[in-house]
């Protein structure tokens, strides 16, 4: 581990669907281990794995979670899917198994997301605290993406705040970056894979799009056009965890 007093980062990774948001959580968190960072220890990382909610592994993956905790670098996702209870929620809307999505108010999806969130809170804040390093693909600031569709104006403002004010107690991002892409590219990336009850629907998917960049101005995310390559998406996300560490 590093000889200096780390104290821990944090980053968040957000965007529409296909913009690489997977692939570029996993070459961060791999590219942040060989930096060899973090001062946490072994030990410390085995408490907070017997600590986990459900069976944890990285969401979408066949990764188990002593693979996503490694080096003092946490890569985490969201929705934890079948692997929690809070996980297994969010499955069953996106399944469908819960109704149409039209038919859920905000609130109601809203408190879904979240709850998957909260099961981790402690964790997090206590891997941070111990000098941890988070790399989390989707956070509560995809709340902010996919919620808000529909509203404008005065009404997004207002919703927007109720919004953070449900996740409020979570520990906060050091940086969030947001990969941005158009919504004709991510329909076309999107074109062959198995959807969810958002991704069936066209209109939604392109509304949310434009909503995640109207979201990410303003609230002043880190935005990186996810249309290149991933070797020069890589490279802008490295160049913007560089900042932060030659500022601590």
């Amino acid at each position: 581990m590093s000889d200096g007093d780390f104290e821990g980062l944090f980053i968040v990774i957000e965007g529409p669907d296909a913009s690489g948001k997977q692939t570029q959580t996993a070459k961060i968190t791999k590219w942040l281990r060989e930096k060899d960072l973090s001062d946490i220890s072994e030990d410390q990382e085995k408490d907070l794995i017997e600590r986990m909610p459900g069976k944890y592994p990285a969401p979408e993956t066949d990764e188990k979670v002593e693979d996503s905790i490694e080096n003092g670098v946490w890569r985490l996702s969201f929705p934890s899917y079948s692997q929690t209870p809070g996980g297994r929620v969010v499955e069953a809307y996106l399944d469908g198994r819960l109704g149409a999505r039209e038919g859920l108010s905000m609130q109601d999806k809203v408190d879904i997301y979240a709850g998957d969130r909260k099961q981790f809170k402690e964790q997090i804040r206590q891997y941070l605290e111990r000098g941890g390093i988070v790399v989390c693909d989707r956070y509560r600031e995809a709340n902010l993406i996919h919620q808000l569709v529909g509203f404008e104006d005065e009404e997004w403002e207002e919703k927007l705040e109720e919004i953070k004010e449900v996740d409020a107690d979570l520990p906060d991002a050091d940086r969030v970056l947001y990969l941005d892409l158009s919504p004709e590219e991510a329909l076309e990336r999107m074109s062959d894979k198995d959807k969810d009850i958002h991704e069936l629907d066209d209109s939604y998917m392109k509304k949310s799009n434009m909503n995640g960049r109207k979201v990410a101005e303003h609230e002043s995310w880190k935005i990186i056009d996810a249309e290149r390559t991933r070797e020069r998406v890589e490279k802008d996300i490295r160049d913007q965890i560089k900042k932060i560490l030659q500022r601590d």
